[in-house]
């Protein structure tokens, strides 16, 4: 998939916004839950898979 700037910064300010609701700290494995529970059933979230995601926010997908 081609990058989108605009598409990437929507994702990395939700996760950023998740992150604060959810009263989390940025790490890999809080990072990894919000890929998961925003690609649910192969359902892509802002235009991306869980590994895009993962990868977007600097998580090990792997990992």
């Amino acid at each position: 998939m081609k990058r989108d700037p605009t598409r990437e910064r929507n994702l990395t300010h939700d996760y950023a916004k998740w992150l604060v609701q959810e009263k989390r700290e940025r790490n890999q494995a809080n990072g990894k839950l919000f890929a998961r529970q925003h690609t649910t059933r192969g359902r892509r979230f802002h235009g991306y898979n869980e590994q895009e995601i993962c990868t977007l926010i600097g998580v090990d997908y792997y990992g």
